[in-house]
């Protein structure tokens, strides 16, 4: 305790220091832009229902080009990065102003997959905004085990819609967001019964496919307040709620976990003159859980499964200064956990930018903090976790990159980068076997599983454009992981950074026939070097290299008038069997016709 008293004196001075100066101008930056535009050629990408879920979170998200702009501020405050981004000249990727306030899209697959798109700008004038918007994604298929080449059902039904408000008064802007997501999935995954061998004689017969549909609710409520204004102190306060709720636990007999994040992030800055200002920026966070087992809520399985209530400050004061070709940033954080299992975790921000002109930029990076497991939040990069768990949140002292980013001509971009991470309480996700029930899921969900956790990363990023005919980006990073703990003291269990690549690459292209209304995206996803523990057929977990992803998938657009066009998509044209998560088998080869209209 005397050492959180010190720690909060400290960043107090500090704070109380740097607000006693004496603002001049504004800073330039805008710390909430919440505008929302309509695209003139609404050409959605494809989120694919039938690839499960989203790839292993070193993928870098690929976000849904949608006209309605939902802003989500559900996340940790970071620095806010303020270089002048180099690119090439292109014009497909240019965000175009329309006539039309609404737009539908709908496709449909081989696989039964359905993706449909729905919104309309109710408001859109100098200050207010107000949207509405819905989606749907959705699969209903056979996938084969790659291990046992049995094959189970797999379902998915994801439906969300929400409303978008921002009114700007001059001064202040004050923006209200509202999200509701019904995700109704099965455990279609790899069942331990059906890999060990036989059950134990006169049990009854265990089988995946036996245990109803999962399904999540899952509510969000953002608003948020903003204000810039000369010679005024600046700021930037968002609110949020979110509510998850699960249907099952791990047996149809009881009730899934229900979660209640309450979130606050602010930013207050204001300049020393011209070209030098301070800010300090934090969080509160308040996290609580209900509708738990009774064995869940004794003793220590309040920290192992995540089911504690608690909550989080972070305050981060941070000194900017904008020169004419640099930029810097430099602060600390420190997030304090209180409850659960009181940890804390302290990291520097720093961001530097030179640009000695407009071609060439050197950078370097440093963050670190708390990254936030919740239920809600983990639900987008694996859904099929076991019920009873609660991810623990990682704590990073440290995350840091250095980088070269230069353009040699107009039209092409070379960005090269190296870093290098440390990580605590890191989480990987392996595929145990345990003793089924007649009623039950078990075996057929990932467990969490915990290491410290070093990560080195080199890469590079090279973008080139060709007018408005062609452009392409190939990025590719390899990544070097180091586990502290390399085998258990207690048990024969190894440990390693499951599912996680040595070399992760993607290559994304767009092409425009000249004089002819058709365009073709091509995108490919590749990941080398992923491991996991085998613990369905050996009780030591054996290590078990799973295949390399590579995913192929092109979508050619056909704009028949200016406000309606068709679209064709194909996924996996490799024809490749890979696993997404150990156990969960990716789709095969499908093909998804659709259409675009603006109204």
């Amino acid at each position: 305790m005397k050492t959180k008293r010190y720690i909060f004196s400290t960043i107090a001075f500090a704070v109380c220091f740097m607000f006693s100066a004496q603002a001049q101008i504004v800073r330039n930056d805008s710390l909430l832009n919440r505008e929302m535009t309509l695209e003139k050629e609404y050409n959605p990408t494809i989120k694919d229902a039938v690839k499960l879920n989203q790839l292993p979170e070193l993928r870098e998200p690929q976000a849904t080009k949608s006209k309605v702009e939902f802003s989500n501020y559900a996340v940790p405050y970071e620095v806010k990065n303020g270089l002048v981004y180099l690119k090439p000249q292109t014009y497909l990727s240019n965000i175009n102003y329309s006539k039309y306030r609404g737009y539908l899209t709908a496709g449909l697959g081989t696989l039964m997959n359905i993706d449909a798109d729905l919104g309309y700008q109710l408001l859109n004038s100098g200050t207010d905004h107000l949207s509405v918007f819905a989606s749907h994604r959705s699969g209903n298929n056979d996938v084969t085990n790659l291990q046992i080449e049995e094959k189970q059902k797999f379902k998915l039904n994801d439906t969300w819609g929400g409303i978008d408000f921002l009114h700007n008064f001059g001064t202040v802007k004050f923006g209200l967001d509202a999200k509701y997501t019904y995700a109704s999935f099965n455990y279609s995954g790899l069942s331990s019964d059906s890999y060990v061998g036989p059950h134990t004689p006169g049990q009854a017969p265990y089988s995946i496919n036996t245990f109803p549909n999962q399904a999540n609710n899952m509510l969000e409520i953002h608003t948020s307040i903003s204000s810039e204004a000369a010679n005024k102190m600046n700021y930037k306060i968002n609110a949020v709620y979110t509510r998850f709720d699960q249907k099952y636990y791990e047996t149809t007999r009881d009730t899934g976990r229900q979660e209640s994040r309450i979130l606050i992030d602010w930013d207050f800055h204001k300049n020393f003159n011209s070209t030098m200002g301070s800010g300090f920026a934090g969080f509160f966070k308040n996290y609580a859980y209900a509708s738990l087992l009774d064995w869940l809520k004794e003793g220590d399985n309040l920290a192992i499964y995540g089911n504690s209530n608690y909550s989080i400050l972070s305050l981060n004061p941070y000194f900017y200064l904008e020169g004419d070709n640099l930029d810097l940033t430099l602060g600390g954080k420190i997030d304090v956990e209180f409850g659960g299992r009181d940890k804390v975790v302290g990291a520097i921000n720093l961001l530097f930018n030179y640009y000695p002109s407009d071609y060439f930029l050197f950078y370097v990076k440093t963050d670190g903090g708390r990254k936030d497991n919740s239920n809600y939040a983990s639900f987008y990069e694996n859904r099929y976790i076991s019920p009873y768990y609660r991810v623990w949140d990682s704590r990073t002292p440290l995350d840091g990159t250095v980088g070269l980013k230069f353009l040699p001509v107009s039209t092409l971009s070379l960005d090269v980068f190296g870093g290098y991470k440390i990580t605590m309480d890191e989480h990987f996700y392996f595929h145990a076997s345990n003793y089924p029930e007649t009623d039950g899921i078990t075996g057929t969900v990932l467990y969490p599983e915990y290491q410290n956790a070093n990560t080195f990363k080199v890469g590079a990023d090279i973008k080139y454009a060709l007018s408005d005919l062609f452009e392409v980006d190939l990025k590719g990073v390899y990544y070097q992981w180091e586990i502290k703990e390399k085998q258990s003291t207690t048990n024969s269990r190894v440990f390693g950074a499951w599912h996680k690549p040595r070399f992760v690459a993607d290559l994304n292209t767009a092409y425009r026939v000249p004089l002819f209304p058709l365009r073709f995206d091509l995108s490919y996803h590749a990941e080398y070097g992923r491991k996991s523990p085998d613990y369905l057929a050996s009780a030591d977990g054996e290590i078990v290299k799973m295949k390399d992803i590579h995913d192929l998938s092109l979508k050619a657009t056909y704009p028949i008038t200016d406000f309606f066009s068709a679209y064709l998509y194909t996924n996996n044209l490799l024809f490749q069997k890979y696993d997404i998560w150990y156990g969960y088998p990716a789709q095969n080869f499908n093909i998804m016709g659709g259409i675009s209209f603006l109204f």
